[in-house]
């Protein structure tokens, strides 16, 4: 039905179709191995022609969200240097309009809110948010996850500079200094390479320069804030709205690569991971090697939703190492790896009052015990009880749950998490 000339509710029919969309974008946030090339290369010039540029001339693939960031500062240099041109032209960026229009594509586009709303009601646009762009919000994408990763390690790069005796490198600030040493001369490799066979001439060996140009970690790559927003675009042409043409182009290519970099006369598409690796809940997590992993060996780890070292989950992290870790968050991560039963232990946590029988969960018991600030932060204790359920060896998994500091006893943490009083938990006969 119309109102006001806009779509007013939607049929059944749409509402599976919009549930198709949804899904479509989930699998398309985990996707890994290598992609459609030739579907991602004519996304990339359709969106170019849509912000009203012409084509890049070159497009080259990497291996890496990391390999690209690298490389797109690289190839303008690269480009010059094996076609004769101005890398001074070649590295400058589209026009500011057309780069907000290509940039600011996947359901923010400039323009894109007055697109929805002139052509559906609030009630239509709620549904077509819970339906099609909210369940590929809620399952982390790998983009989100190298957004994250790739972010502090620039940090880090730029941190760790080795200043050169002979003063060659006076002039230059230490953020352009610093170099990835092995990544660097691989990427520059590659795209001698493919520039050559692009531009149809004898590919020769160049050495790659002892300096990233300034700024190199400035540029802005699309796709890194995931998919969800394609997926709104792609459910609302699926109930007849009409205007978002301008998507079309990255809504084609994103699904296919993984981060990708937007230039004048150029453009760098980098792979999709060959392993991403989730819990039940949609979460990054890799108990025993990276949650995801690029073909060049770049890779992420993450413990149920929170990005770790790769000492945590590739090592076994000692209680003293624990103890030493500055983030709250990875030493909650370390000690659930381990195992909050052994970390008790280990550690000499203070036990608070004697074991209680568990009435959830009859013929186990109950421990709470004090946790030091210097673990958590804040003062918090941790409630030490068994799972309910089985496993498939036939032992029951002991496990920990924190609550608040000031929790009598164990069976008044139990109930307060199940949002019950000490009373009502003595009475239940079974947890659920």
């Amino acid at each position: 039905m119309a109102e006001g000339g806009r779509i007013g509710e939607l049929t059944p029919e749409q509402d599976a179709l919009l549930r198709e969309v949804g899904a479509k974008w989930v699998a398309a946030g985990g996707a890994t191995g290598p992609g459609d090339r030739d579907a991602a290369e004519n996304g990339v010039r359709t969106a170019y022609r849509a912000a009203g540029c012409a084509p890049p001339r070159f497009v080259v693939w990497l291996d890496s969200p990391w390999a690209g960031l690298v490389g797109q500062s690289l190839l303008p240099a690269v480009i010059a240097a094996v076609t004769g041109g101005r890398a001074a032209r070649l590295r400058a960026r589209l026009p500011r309009r057309r780069r907000d229009q290509l940039a600011g594509l996947g359901g923010f586009f400039p323009g894109t809110r007055e697109v929805f709303e002139a052509q559906v009601t609030d009630a239509v646009l709620h549904r077509v948010t819970e339906l099609a762009c909210t369940p590929a919000r809620g399952r982390t994408d790998w983009r989100i996850l190298a957004r994250e990763a790739v972010r502090d390690q620039v940090h880090a790069q730029r941190e760790l500079v080795v200043w050169e005796p002979d003063g060659e490198f006076e002039g230059y600030t230490q953020a352009q200094l610093m170099l990835d040493p092995d990544v660097r001369p691989r990427v520059h490799a590659e795209l001698v390479a493919q520039v050559a066979a692009q531009a149809g001439v004898r590919a020769t060996p160049l050495k790659p320069p002892r300096l990233l140009p300034r700024g190199w970690w400035h540029a802005q790559p699309l796709g890194r804030w995931g998919l969800a927003g394609h997926a709104m675009d792609d459910g609302m042409e699926a109930i007849g709205v009409r205007g978002l043409e301008p998507c079309q182009g990255e809504r084609q290519t994103l699904p296919e690569v993984g981060w990708w970099w937007a230039f004048r006369d150029y453009a760098v598409l980098t792979r999709r991971p060959d392993v991403y690796h989730r819990d039940a809940e949609g979460r990054p997590h890799c108990a025993d090697g990276p949650a995801a992993l690029w073909p060049d060996g770049w890779a992420v780890h993450a413990w149920h939703g929170v990005r770790v070292p790769a000492a945590l989950i590739e090592g076994a992290w000692t209680t003293d190492r624990i103890l030493r870790e500055r983030n709250a968050e990875v030493r909650r991560c370390a000690i659930e790896r381990m195992g909050w039963p052994e970390f008790i232990v280990a550690a000499g946590l203070r036990q608070v009052g004697a074991d209680e029988p568990d009435p959830g969960n009859p013929g186990q018991h109950l421990s709470l015990y004090d946790v030091p600030t210097r673990l958590y932060n804040v003062p918090v204790r941790v409630l030490l009880c068994t799972n309910a359920s089985v496993e498939r060896d036939g032992t029951r998994r002991r496990y920990g749950l924190t609550v608040p500091a000031d929790t009598p006893d164990p069976v008044t943490a139990a109930a307060a998490l199940l949002g019950l009083t000490r009373n009502q938990y003595l009475t239940i006969h079974r947890a659920t």
